[in-house]
Order: C-alpha cells, then structure tokens, then sequence
C-alpha cells in the first residue's frame, strides 16, 4: 500500500447513489451564494444578504457546505486506495482550466470593456498578464482592478467567492502532507476538527474584545477549515451516521431547531454559526441521499455558475447603474446560469469532437 493512501474498502451502490446527485447539490448551494452575492452589490456590503439567517449570509453558509462537502468526497477518495496525490491533481484539473478561462474573459474582455482611460492608474498589457497569473495561481484571487469600477461599492470585477478557491488549495494541500506522513486514522482528524473549531472561536473573540486586526486574514480560512474536517469526519464515521435522507433531515431539524433557540432565546454566540452550518451541511446530505429521481445525473455547472456570477452582476450593474436590487438578482442569476449552459456545452462539443478525431481510422 502506498503512503499516501487509506484503505477502507467498504463501498456500496449508496454511494453510487449519492455521486449522481452531487451536481444537483452544488448547483443548488452555488445558486444560493450567488443570490446572496448579487443580492448586495447595489447596495454595498454593509448590507445583509438576502436569506440572511442568524446574522449570518447564505454565501457563508453556502461555502461551508462545499467546503463539508469536499472534505466529505476527499475521505472517500483516499478511503478507497486512491492517492492524495492523484486526488488532488483530478480537483485541479476540473477547477484551474475554468478559473483561467473566465479570468481571461474578464481581463481581455471585461476590463477593456469598463475600463475609465482617464483614471490615475489602469492596466496595460503586462499587468494584465500579471494579473491573470496572480489569480489563475491563487496567489491573489479576487484583486481589485484599478481603472475599472473605482467608484463601485465592490471594485473588483473577478471577486465574490473565488477567494475560498485558494482556501481549498490550502485545504487539499494540508490533506496531502497528512497522507504523506502516514496519517490515516480517523481520530487524528478528529481531533484536528477539534482544535481548529478551538482556534475559530478563540481567534474570533480575541479580534472582538481586542479588535485588533492582526488575526483577521486567518478567520476566512478558519471558517472554511472547520467544515472540510467536519465532512471528513462524517464520511470516516459514516456507520455511526444517517443512511438516509430522512435521518439526515432529521439531524438537519435538530441542529437548526437547536440554533433558534440558541439564537432567540440565549443571545448571540459563535456557537450559533457551528449549529448552523452543522444544519445545512446535513441538509445538503439528506438531498445527497434522497431518491428523487430529478436530482440525479445533473451537468457539471455548478463551478461555472459560481465563477461567472459576479462579474455578471457587475457588468449588469456597471451597464444599468440604477438598476433594482431584484432585477439585478434575477438577472445576474439567468445571465451566469446561460453563459454557464453555454460553456459547458461548448467544452462537451470540443471534448466530443477531440475524441472522434483521436479514433477515427488514419
């Protein structure tokens, strides 16, 4: 056996099941970030988000849920004899080639399209090059534009949620160096689980009482963090755990049933937001064990959706400044969710035609 790899052979059509309803569940929890994001970019971000429930944003919510998620299908992954590495390098080849493409719409096509030539400072050629290694790297995603939207309440015309990409990165890669140095039990997760869920309410009240800003840069990844090792270790104690949609929906009613009565009747705690997220990330899995047959087998958009929502919303609003918060919502959404179709269509056309050459009889 490889360092690097975790053997647990129990598998089964469940699984299976649950694979073929993975699309339709992030998509579903994309459009729900998305909404949130769109829902504030007229208004500013002071504002809260649309479904904004206990003080917290659905795009939060929506990205701890991917985040359990993925934590959930990289146990499973290495769980099954497959290599961090090789892990790793199939997430980076779904996700890069997306990123670069849409970076490149915004830098060849959107910048230049927005772009204020009077202003003090805009990019030419090289700092779009620039710009266009920094993001598609996540060395620096979600970076301001100067000389395009200066005067918008969100200058950045690729931002939104891609900075949780680099999160990811950093997620995997820490699951890769645990691999490598033979980490395969279960209880070392576990505990990890534990002492980052620790070290997010410690850094959080330390920032509050103190209000210094010198931890805040960590909080981001932190809240990212806890879910990804919470999905691990639903998938690690997944005999102990619901087998079914309605015990996962169950589990969902209490843990949320518990953080409005934490919510309402306790005060405000950072216990609110564990509860929460615990609560719709078992949503997403009582969906992921759900028999309804519309859920199954659903195109890959889910990525292309949440990379092309917010430079949609800006462009929409960069072209309709006195546009409602409504019909930039609903805009934004049929917008991305069209051009998504479209590329995804269009990658499927090329990857067809790609593999007829490739057998066809010289």
């Amino acid at each position: 056996m490889s360092s690097t790899t975790v053997t647990d052979p129990e598998s089964g059509p469940a699984e299976t099941a649950i694979l073929a309803r993975l699309n339709a569940v992030r998509l579903i929890v994309v459009v729900f970030i998305a909404l949130g994001y769109a829902s504030t970019m007229a208004v500013g971000p002071s504002s809260q988000e649309w479904l904004n429930s206990f003080g917290y944003d659905p795009s939060l919510f929506g990205l701890q849920v991917l985040f359990f998620i993925s934590g959930w299908l990289a146990w499973r992954s290495l769980s099954r004899g497959r290599s961090a590495r090789e892990f790793i390098r199939s997430r980076a080849r779904h996700v890069l080639p997306w990123l670069a493409l849409y970076t490149a719409i915004v830098a060849a096509i959107l910048y230049p399209l927005l772009r204020d030539n009077s202003a003090e400072t805009t990019l030419g050629a090289f700092g779009l090059i620039g710009y266009f290694l920094t993001t598609t790297t996540l060395i620096q995603p979600g970076q301001a534009m100067p000389g395009a939207l200066d005067g918008a309440l969100y200058p950045g015309l690729l931002q939104g949620a891609i900075w949780s990409l680099r999160w990811g990165g950093i997620a995997y890669a820490a699951l890769l160096i645990a691999a490598l140095v033979g980490l395969r039990r279960r209880m070392w997760y576990a505990a990890a689980l534990v002492i980052v869920l620790g070290a997010h309410v410690g850094v959080n009240m330390w920032t509050d009482q103190t209000g210094s800003a010198q931890l805040t840069k960590i909080i981001p990844g932190l809240r990212l963090a806890v879910p990804f090792l919470l999905g691990i270790c639903a998938y690690g104690w997944r005999e102990r755990l619901p087998r079914t949609s309605a015990g996962w929906f169950i589990l969902s009613i209490l843990a949320l049933a518990a953080t409005v009565i934490h919510y309402y009747g306790f005060g405000w705690s950072y216990a609110i937001e564990i509860m929460a997220m615990t609560g719709w990330c078992a949503l997403a899995m009582s969906l992921l064990h759900s028999r309804t047959p519309i859920l199954r087998n659903w195109p890959r958009l889910a990525l292309t959706l949440f990379l092309g929502a917010w430079p949609m919303a800006q462009l929409l609003l960069a072209l309709f400044p006195a546009i409602s918060v409504a019909a930039l919502v609903g805009a934004t959404l049929i917008c991305a969710f069209g051009l998504a179709v479209a590329l995804v269509s269009l990658g499927r056309i090329i990857r067809t035609r790609h593999v007829h050459r490739r057998i066809q009889p010289t």
